[in-house]
């Protein structure tokens, strides 16, 4: 097992007639440990429609304090396009031209190789820009959801 969670990130703390403690952390403090005062942590979760999101992450949290290792729900390739998809909608709403961002992620020689009217990196970076703005609006739940959802 791992280290205690350190008594300072304790909020609230209660006992009950069963013998099982209600403790709440501070909001924003890190899982440092499996155990708080040397008994187990158990996580509640609602029984919503989010059910399957919430019993993933709480699976990794799992394997992050037990074995310290757990599968990220992101591949990197994921991970590389939402951040590229991110900066996309960010330069946009700076003012940025899809050819600027284009430029940005893959230089101006590579930009400047084949018309841009036609260009595959202009529809590449209009794919990145509709992917970002979908996430934005209402895809940041699929984050969560990992690789095979």
């Amino acid at each position: 097992m791992g280290s205690a969670i350190l008594p300072e990130a304790v909020t609230d703390s209660r006992t009950g007639a069963d013998g099982l403690s209600w403790v709440r952390l501070h909001i924003g403090d890190i899982l440092v440990g499996d155990t708080i005062r040397d008994q187990p942590i158990g996580i509640l979760l609602p029984l919503d429609g989010d059910w399957p999101v919430r019993l993933g992450a709480a699976d990794r949290l799992y394997h992050q304090l037990i074995s310290r290792h757990a599968d990220p729900p992101l591949t990197p390739q994921r991970r590389e396009r939402l951040k590229r998809a991110l900066r996309t909608i960010d330069g946009r709403q700076s003012g940025a031209t899809y050819r600027a961002v284009a430029t940005a992620f893959y230089g101006a020689k590579r930009v400047a190789a084949e018309p841009w009217k036609t260009s595959s990196l202009k529809a590449q970076i209009a794919r990145l820009a509709a992917y970002g703005r979908m996430m934005i609006d209402h895809g940041y739940k699929q984050l969560l959801r990992g690789r095979n959802r």
